[in-house]
């Protein structure tokens, strides 16, 4: 499969809804938890298969969904695979 420029940068702003939400969030606000179908909810498209696992939700700037919150100033602290939630805390600067 040819992956064009064009597909690649729609591919780096699926998240970018996701990105938009945790900083809008007021300053007071250091915690929020969201259901995965929540954050799909945000994102506009259903998430990938393994974002039921933990590990897709590693703070990893190499991954462009985890750049997303990281960019933001957000941090994914937990997640919940049984309960298919996600929490993210503000990060400290």
């Amino acid at each position: 499969m040819l992956v064009t420029a064009q597909t690649q940068q729609r591919r780096s702003l699926k998240y970018i809804r996701l990105a938009a939400y945790l900083a809008s969030q007021p300053p007071a606000t250091t915690s929020i938890e969201l259901s995965i179908a929540g954050v799909e909810e945000l994102v506009g498209q259903p998430l990938p298969p393994n974002a039921k696992f933990p590990s897709w939700w590693r703070n990893d700037e190499k991954r462009m969904h985890a750049r997303a919150w990281l960019t933001a100033g957000w941090l994914v602290t937990e997640m919940v695979a049984a309960e298919a939630r996600v929490r993210f805390e503000r990060a400290q600067v």
